[in-house]
């Protein structure tokens, strides 16, 4: 080991910090340990849904610093309650603030900051220039992620509080410019009470901003807790026009138990590219931590930062730039290699959290948007075209994607695959009537993905109506009850009219009449509806006022009809 050579910095809460710079490993030589289990760990994230529980951050810090002490356990059940409900009552103020029927936040109700600077006081990085120094930061491999598939478990206070900031940042944050919204909520349960405060924001520039603050404590059986947990997120959330990602992620993890506490205030600068196929090609994260550590009368604080760069699926990975920042005078090696390595792991599970989190949104429909329309009820054997275009959700442009149409149900979608959007599909209708389609469209691009459905029917079932009423004698065929359709009628004393039927919906619509015979000409017209009697059978009933005029004659009459409506599987609609 090096000899330890200490230069006098400042004071600070305290502690005489020094400012020092270890010798940095060869850029060639790996630093990350498992490749494999780091993209494991990622890909074990759960994805939050905000309608059901949320994780605790609480519960998750004091599962580390207290482990499984069975004197501890109520408290740390009482805690994450009480931090559950927080998070209940902030997904409800939010929701309460969102339009049912644009899926918008009500920006009148919103209460406005005066800037868009949080108010979340997370310490920076008191990064110093360099100066010849003797402290080592670990090269020990960071640990890997354990697996999260039993609910919340294994997860770490910072990949909670990265996924938890991450959920409200991508789902709360709507894609227009909106005002700071701030909320507060106490929540007590059992012995623990939490207190929680929370503010959200979206700039003209599209970047989000996201604070959250969780402090709770709680005593029971001479047995006192406290933890001290928030975060900040701010920035480009969805993918530029060129790929890129770039946030960053402040947070506060802070416990305290028994006389002795553990504050890590971390800061984590998240750079991704986005491939055309909406997945990550590269990520680096900028890492800084600084460790406050209260035990057995002692103090000590170290503060290292270093940076993790990553290929695709997190393969490929170097730490370089690994270094101590500052620490206090009293500390030592054995400080900074118990210290440290923890720091910084919470500083990655915060960033790779929080980026899982973007992903998902921007994979999910949450940053681009695909513009069609669906082609509705067309005629058997017709051709439609469909314009599509991909767009960004928050500012309208155009994001060229690739776009994949998938048909499910008769006839045929062409092409398949637009090489770049926008363009036109041609949908093809199957030759029969009663036949729907569902044309599911998927667009990739580095700025996000997105799926749509169309749908497409050749208007439902046809119908044959012959017969008799009122002695007058009807015959035609109905391909479409959405669609208009002509009946014949023939008179008992000669003369023949067509009533065509013009629907306002399935349900009925209007008549207009046609026709003569003799030399004399019959015009009118009416209403009609569509019945549905209790065996499932459907009656076409109408009734109009017609004028018969002749060389000698002039005549108005109203007649009503009724009819049957046969399904006719066999009928041929074009």
């Amino acid at each position: 080991m090096q000899k330890i050579k200490v230069t006098s910095f400042v004071v600070v809460l305290g502690f005489v910090l020094v400012s020092c710079q270890g010798a940095s490993p060869a850029d060639s030589q790996s630093h990350i340990g498992d490749i494999q289990g780091i993209s494991q760990r990622a890909a074990n994230l759960p994805v939050l849904d905000p309608s059901a529980s949320l994780p605790s951050p609480g519960a998750a810090e004091l599962g580390t610093v207290l482990g499984n002490d069975p004197g501890t356990a109520s408290l740390k059940s009482d805690l994450e309650a009480a931090e559950q409900a927080a998070l209940k009552a902030a997904v409800a103020d939010l929701q309460a603030n969102l339009s049912p029927t644009s899926n918008a936040l009500i920006f009148a109700s919103l209460e406005s900051s005066p800037s868009m600077i949080s108010t979340f006081l997370i310490p920076p990085s008191a990064k110093q220039p360099a100066k010849e120094g003797v402290l080592l930061a670990s090269y020990r491999k960071p640990g890997i992620y354990q697996s999260a598939e039993n609910g919340f478990s294994g997860l770490s206070a910072a990949s909670v509080i990265g996924l938890l900031s991450g959920m409200f940042t991508d789902i709360f944050s709507i894609p227009v410019a909106f005002p700071t919204h701030s909320f507060t909520q106490t929540e007590t349960k059992g012995d623990a009470t939490t207190n929680m405060s929370m503010e959200i924001g979206k700039s003209e520039d599209g970047s989000s901003h996201f604070g959250m603050g969780l402090q709770s404590e709680g005593t029971k059986n001479g047995t006192s807790v406290k933890t001290d947990l928030s975060a900040v997120v701010d920035g480009q959330r969805c993918p530029t026009a060129e790929g890129q990602v770039s946030f960053s992620v402040k947070a506060r993890i802070g416990s305290e138990s028994g006389g002795a506490g553990t504050t890590q205030d971390l800061t984590t600068f998240v750079r991704a590219t986005v491939g055309d196929d909406a997945e990550i090609t590269s990520t680096t994260f900028d890492l800084v931590q600084g460790t406050r550590q209260v035990k057995g009368g002692r103090q000590v604080y170290i503060e290292t930062g270093t940076t993790y760069k990553y290929g695709q699926n997190y393969s490929g990975g170097k730490a370089t730039n690994t270094r101590v920042i500052r620490n206090s005078q009293n500390a030592t090696q054995e400080d900074i290699d118990n210290l440290e390595l923890p720091g910084i792991q919470a500083a990655l599970d915060l960033g790779i959290a929080s980026l899982a989190s973007a992903q998902n949104a921007w994979q999910d429909g949450k940053c681009t948007k695909i513009v069609a329309v669906s082609p509705g009820t067309v005629q058997p054997g017709s051709t439609t075209a469909i314009p599509v275009n991909v767009i960004s959700i928050f500012d309208g442009s155009n994001a060229p994607s690739k776009l994949m149409a998938a048909l499910k149900g008769g006839e045929s979608i062409n092409p398949a695959t637009l090489s770049k959007t926008p363009g036109n599909l041609s949908y093809v209708a199957p030759g029969e009537n009663g036949k729907s389609a569902t044309i599911t469209l998927t667009a990739t691009s580095r700025r996000g993905k997105a799926t749509l459905d169309l749908t497409a029917n050749t208007g439902g079932t046809a119908y044959s109506v012959s017969g008799e009423s009122n002695q007058v004698s009807f015959n035609g065929q109905i391909c479409s009850l959405e669609k208009p359709f002509v009946i014949d009628a023939t008179f008992p004393g000669g003369g023949s009219a067509k009533t065509t039927f013009t629907p306002d919906s399935a349900a009925g619509g209007k008549t207009t009449v046609t026709g003569g015979g003799g030399g004399c000409d019959q015009t009118g017209g009416g209403t009609y509806t569509i019945t549905s009697n209790a065996d499932g059978s459907r009656t076409l009933k109408w009734t109009t006022t017609d004028t018969l005029t002749c060389p000698n004659i002039k005549q108005t009459r109203t007649g009503s009809f009724s009819l049957p409506l046969k399904p006719a599987p066999d009928a041929t609609c074009k």
